[in-house]
Order: structure tokens, then sequence, then C-alpha cells
């Protein structure tokens, strides 16, 4: 606006400059028409050419001023020019490393989406039904550093007494709780979408060879076959039992789930369960199971009746849960229920039962709280009662249901999109009184005289990628005799995980 102005000024000084000359001379030319004679007049004409004079003089001084003026306005503008200049290219730097940072994401994600436009349009497993079967399944490596003794080193559950003479604690490192899965999905039916899946891991016990012991044999995990409508569910499944939907996070414990046999009710059995929707966002289930009897198999490895299966009736299972949500926090709440008949010597019988209450969390959004809690009676075979569904009197000649309760625990916080902390405690409890007065008081066998046993834990998960995990984790075990005091081991675990 500044420049304009001043350019208008010049302009009007010059336009008066030129109409004061062209009047100096008009008037010289009337002056040279006056008559010699009149001497006053030519004195008076000669007084204005000399104001005119003057005042021409100050135009042009003027002139020169603006002149002036403008080269440094020029100047101004020149400086102006190359300040935005370098401006302009630090700019240009920074827009250009903006976009090469932008440029490395999107290959990152073209990479991923290449990926999985690959895997999509790659030949799936053929079936025999024909329609699609996908693999999936976690390549695991685990180490583990035990301080003290332990029934199984490579996932501890309970801690030991140290044997006098003996060398304490270990180290190992195995690749047994590898998880595959396969999934398939099938034909609609009675307007039902079906679908089937089963994983199997390498946790079920050592080869009888040399040069083995960090492998293992397979063994089936979890199965299901489902039919699926909108708000029902029809399943034939080998997992964890209903009433305990929740589970603690470890990826060092996996071939046993985190919290085994300290609070975690988590036996794998079969199951026929149905589930239904109702409103207000409630969920509701029931099953029939097979509970496992708790113990080591027979010598010949072949199946016989456990005392639940003598009675010759299922387990009967129940559960209800709710989803509630407050703004952006949703909590989640559910209640359980067991029972089941056992038949045992001499037409004994037992009356086996369970009764839960879990929970789930998210009070901010990088924090959540689980857990549940039980208490119940013959649970043995659910993952509980200290490795025992009953305990034994008069020199094993009547048999009483252990009455049992527990529970567990965590709080998980994550930092980011890729880590993740855990902080997780739980305990399952046989009441002490039934045990002291039992025949299984002086018994030397670890299970049969554990009375309670207690697991804390903390770890970290760092997944860099969606496929590609590493955790680190520290855990703590105590174990309590029926008499006595507690055994301990502190474990140190490593895990590296590729998920596909």
């Amino acid at each position: 606006m500044n420049r304009h102005g001043r350019k208008i000024r010049i302009a009007g000084i010059a336009f008066t400059v030129a109409a004061f000359v062209m009047a100096v001379k008009a008037q010289q030319q009337s002056a040279n028409a006056v008559p010699a004679g009149n001497s006053a007049a030519t004195a008076n004409m000669e007084q204005h050419m000399d104001e005119m004079s003057a005042k021409i003089d100050s135009m042009r001084q003027q002139l020169i001023d603006s002149q002036k003026e403008m080269e440094e306005m020029r100047a101004e503008l020149n400086d102006l020019r190359r300040q935005v200049a370098g401006k302009d290219q630090n700019d240009a730097e920074n827009t250009a490393a903006a976009l090469r940072a932008s440029v490395e994401q999107l290959e990152e994600k073209s990479d991923v989406l290449e990926s999985e436009v690959r895997q999509h349009d790659q030949i799936k497993v053929e079936s025999a039904s024909k329609y699609p079967v996908r693999i999936s399944g976690t390549i695991l490596f685990t180490s583990v550093l035990n301080s003290g003794n332990t029934e199984n080193i490579d996932d501890p559950i309970i801690a030991m007494q140290p044997q006098p003479g003996a060398a304490q604690g270990s180290l190992s490192a195995t690749p047994r709780q590898t998880i595959l899965g396969l999934d398939g999905t099938g034909p609609h039916i009675w307007g039902a979408s079906s679908s089937a899946a089963a994983s199997v891991d390498f946790f079920g016990g050592i080869p009888y060879a040399d040069f083995t012991t960090a492998a293992g044999l397979l063994r089936l995990r979890t199965a299901h076959a489902t039919l699926a409508w909108p708000d029902r569910a029809l399943t034939m499944a080998f997992d964890s039992p209903i009433l305990t939907p929740r589970e603690p996070t470890s990826w060092v414990t996996v071939g046993e789930p985190a919290l085994a046999w300290s609070g975690n009710l988590w036996v794998w059995a079969p199951q026929l369960e149905f589930s239904q929707d109702l409103p207000a966002r409630l969920r509701a289930e029931f099953a029939l199971i097979d509970p496992a009897a708790p113990g080591a198999t027979g010598s010949t490895g072949l199946r016989t009746p456990d005392p639940a299966e003598t009675s010759r009736q299922p387990g009967y299972e129940a559960h209800l849960g709710e989803r509630i949500g407050l703004g952006s926090h949703t909590f989640e709440v559910g209640a359980g229920g067991y029972y089941s008949r056992q038949h045992y010597q001499n037409g004994q019988r037992l009356d086996a039962w369970a009764s839960t209450v879990d929970w789930k969390m998210n009070l901010a959004s990088p924090l959540e709280i689980s857990g549940e809690f039980y208490r119940g009676r013959g649970i043995g075979g659910l993952g509980s009662g200290t490795f025992k569904d009953y305990v034994p009197y008069d020199n094993y000649t009547e048999f009483k249901g252990l009455d049992d309760e527990g529970g567990w625990g965590q709080i998980k916080w994550r930092f980011s999109q890729v880590l993740e902390a855990n902080m997780a405690a739980g305990e399952d409890n046989a009441f002490s009184n039934e045990l002291r007065n039992s025949n299984l008081l002086n018994n030397q066998n670890v299970y049969l005289n554990l009375s309670r046993n207690v697991t804390a834990y903390g770890n970290f998960v760092f997944r860099p990628r969606t496929y590609l995990l590493f955790s680190a984790e520290y855990r703590q075990i105590l174990s309590w005799p029926i008499s006595g005091a507690a055994n301990e081991n502190h474990i140190l675990g490593l895990a590296t995980g590729y998920l596909f």
C-alpha cells in the first residue's frame, strides 16, 4: 500500500511541474505582447516569474527525493526477495524431509498390503471339501533360568524342595511351546455359517531317544467345530471351561497357560457348548463337559474311566456375561457355575461344584485390569484344587471332596501399539484343615502333598511388527506342602516368536 501511494505522489508532482512550465511559457508570450512603456506590469510579471521558479525548484527537489526513496524501496524489496528465497529453501528442505518420511511409511504400508494381496492371491491349502483352509501359528523359542528345583524346567508350575547334595537351578532353551493351527470355513447350514479350528503344540512329553531333551511330542491343544447364527452358536470344543473366559498374558508360559495351578482354571476338556446373545449386551452360555481327572495317566497309557466318567453323566457348566460401555471405557463382567458327579470305590459319591466371577475393565486407553475368582469343591480336574479332587481318610477307605478357592488378577499397560507391560499374580489354595488330618500328610508325592501354590510375574512384550514378538519376564513361585515352609523358585524367562 505504501509503495502505491508513493508512486501516485510522484506522478502528481510531475504533472504539477508540467502545468507550471506551460503556464510560464504562456505568460512569457503575454509579456512579449505588452507595450514597452508599461514597466510596472513588467516588474510585477518578473516578480511572479521568480516566485514560480522557486516553486519549480522546490518541486524538482521533491522529485529527486522521491526518486531516492524509490531506489531505497527497490533495495529493500531486493533484500526481502533474497530473504524469502532463503526461507523458501529451508521450507522446501523441511517439506522434502517430511515427504521422504511419508514416502517411507507409504512404502512400508505398501509392502504389507502387497504381502496381504499375495497371501489372498496364493493358492490356498486344498481340502477334501474344497472349502478354504488357513494355516496359522507361532514359532516360539523360550529360554528359562530357574533359581531352584521345579517339576518342568521349560514351563515351571510349582517349586520343589531342594535335594541335599544335588545341584540347584537350571537354564533351558526349547521350541516345544511352538503352536500350529488350522482354520477352516464351511458352507451355510440351516441359516448358520460353519467353521472349524484346531491347534497343536510340541508340549506332549519328551521323546524316548538320545539328544532330544529340548524337543517335544506333538499334542492337541484346542479344537472347535461351530455353527454360528447371528445371535447364537453351537460348538463342539476341546478347550478351557466356559466359566473362565479370561486368561493372563505371558509368552514365556504357553505350554500350560500363565498362572496354571495358581488361580487360573484352564484345563482343556471335551465340551458341547451353546451360546445365546440376550438384550442389554448379555451373553448366556451353557455346556456339557467331560472334565479331566487330575494326576498322571496309567502305566499303559490307555484311557480308563475317571471318577467323573464312572458316574455315567457329564459335567454341567453355565456362564452369563455382560459388556458395559461408559463413554470411551468398557467393562466386561461375568459369573459362572459348574457341577459334576464323581463315583469312587465302595459306592462313595462326591458332588463337585464351582462358582466363578470374572472381569475385564478398560479404565483408560492404555490401562486394562482383568482377572477371576473361584470357590469350589472337587475341582482338581479344572486346573485347581492343588492337583486333587478329593481327600482320603482312614487308610484310603473314605473319600471327601477337597474344598478350594483361588483366583488371579492382572494389570496391563500399553505404552504404544508395539510395547506393553503386564503384572499378574494368582493363588490356588486348598483348605489346609482338610489336608492335615488326611492320609496325604506324609505322602512324598509333590503333587499330592501340595496345599497351596502362589505365582506372581511381570513381563514386557515388544511387537515391532504384527508377526514378530520379543518378551522378557520375571516370575516367582511359592509352593507350600501340607506341613512345613514354602518352597521357592525365581525365574527369568525370554521368548522370541514369529507369528504367521
